[in-house]
């Protein structure tokens, strides 16, 4: 969790709902883009990375707009309700569908009510079986009172009752198909250079509070974020600068010159107040190898290691000084010179997270996935150059897994996933949430998290992105949050 780059967050696995046909996700997909990618001249506020990823959808916990495949080719009652909507709701379900990349239920659905969930929105897509009211819209997650189902939709919550019924069932339902209809039909007007009237979508970043949230004043187009000895590196185009952690602006620490699809993925400090670079090279689908880099605490190149086809994601070192640079199937560990010392092979019943950390005990720590989301934690032993399982089951099975870990100060592990930060202690049967994704004082989608050693926990969110001169984007605001769970 220490070294996490802005768009790490599309690689937690959350399988995708097999009754969305695929031509028509890529569809409203490319009308999204479309959407923000308006020649019209008009500024629509633009989350980093959409277009360049894969939208996923979880079975149960959070649900995407494109929910209902066949909704927009239903005739019919539900054709009419959808075209009953005046311009006004219209554009209020548009405005929602840029909100958040994802809604989030507090809780996730169980397998009866998710049964009940796809048979009713069968019903209401063929049938006309539609709510008779709808769901409730909450100022703040603390007016909840646990009657029926409420949108925060600061956070782009759900909250739903202990036990929900069809009614409210059917609220949902109604409530995703209108947001998909307003999609449709101004994004078509947007896309036809017809949509100059059209109120901006909301933006639903908060004003920072300054006691937890700090606005960056530096220069770094912020994409990866780690901790130092009493500092924070900040990674941007060919730079790194460090900051004072609770600061709001960098200094220089090493230039680097490389091409443009050469990006900093992960930074992990050497224990002498060094710093491991992680380089990625950007090809056409995915990333295709790249470097490591060794700089001294001056600001100096040590060494700078090819990785060639190799595709590491992640890095951490030991109470040794031992880089550990994680890939698909195996950790490679170095010494301090660079020499590899040994690969330990995680075998292919083992999904590895791509997440390394140093626990309390300066060993390092592998957050892994055993069956279909079985949370699993694995301590590398170098010396042996094997591993030993540390924890399994420790989270709720299912959706959406946890991909990112971190060495706590009251707790061995803090885990963040997109239901909210969990502590966990080795020995404990299961992980104790100790903060709802609602809660945050800022919003969660694309941001970057990092431990720190006072066991704090960091978010780094960039907000609207706008177009230099050079047609690369740079981030008009992004802010630091300090939680402490």
């Amino acid at each position: 969790m220490k070294n996490t780059h802005v768009n790490k967050k599309t690689k937690i696995y959350i399988p995708e709902l097999e009754t969305v046909p695929e031509g028509f996700h890529n569809t409203v997909t490319e009308t999204l883009f479309a959407i923000t990618q308006t020649p019209s001249g008009k500024k629509l506020r633009r989350r980093k990375g959409i277009g360049r990823k894969k939208m996923l959808l979880p079975l149960t916990a959070i649900f995407c707009l494109i929910i209902g495949g066949t909704a927009f080719a239903a005739a019919g009652l539900y054709q009419q309700r959808m075209e009953a909507m005046n311009r006004e709701m219209l554009e209020k379900f548009y405005s929602q569908a840029f909100a958040g990349d994802t809604f989030h239920y507090n809780r996730p659905l169980t397998e009866e009510e998710q049964a009940r969930f796809e048979k009713l929105n069968g019903e209401y897509e063929e049938q006309g079986s539609f709510p008779e009211g709808e769901l409730q819209y909450l100022e703040d997650y603390r007016d909840y009172k646990g009657k029926g189902v409420g949108l925060y939709a600061e956070r782009s919550t759900l909250f739903l009752p202990e036990k929900i019924s069809d009614e409210e069932l059917l609220q949902i339902i109604d409530f995703q198909h209108k947001v998909n209809y307003s999609i449709r039909i101004i994004g078509t007007e947007i896309t036809e250079g017809e949509g100059e009237n059209i109120r901006d979508p909301i933006d639903l970043a908060p004003e920072a509070e300054k006691e937890i949230v700090i606005a960056y004043e530096g220069s770094v187009d912020v994409t990866c974020v780690t901790e130092g000895e009493e500092c924070l590196y900040l990674a941007g185009t060919n730079v790194i600068e460090r900051m004072e952690i609770g600061e709001n602006t960098s200094k220089p620490f090493y230039r680097m010159d490389y091409e443009e699809n050469m990006i900093v993925y992960a930074m992990e400090e050497d224990m002498q107040q060094g710093l491991y670079v992680l380089l990625l090279l950007k090809g056409e689908d995915n990333y295709e190898g790249g470097k490591i880099l060794h700089v001294s605490k001056d600001g100096e190149l040590l060494y700078e290691k090819n990785m060639e086809k190799e595709l590491f994601m992640a890095l951490a070192v030991d109470k040794e000084g031992r880089l550990y640079a994680g890939k698909d199937r195996a950790v490679v560990v170095y010494d301090t010179d660079g020499k590899e010392l040994c690969a330990i092979d995680i075998p292919y019943d083992i999904v590895a997270r791509d997440s390394l950390c140093r626990g309390k005990n300066g060993n390092i720590y592998l957050l892994c996935e055993e069956e279909p989301f079985e949370s699993t934690i694995l301590q590398l032993n170098p010396d042996k150059g094997d591993y030993e399982k540390a924890a399994s089951g420790m989270l709720p099975a299912g959706p959406p897994h946890c991909h990112t870990i971190a060495g706590g100060k009251d707790a061995d592990f803090i885990l963040w996933n997109y239901e909210g930060l969990f502590a966990f202690n080795l020995g404990d049967a299961s992980a104790k949430k100790v903060m709802d994704l609602y809660e945050a004082p800022l919003e969660w989608e694309d941001a970057m998290c990092v431990g720190l050693a006072d066991g704090r926990v960091l978010f780094v969110k960039a907000f609207a992105y706008t177009q230099n001169g050079d047609g690369k984007p740079e981030p008009e605001s992004v802010r630091f949050c300090y939680i402490n769970p």
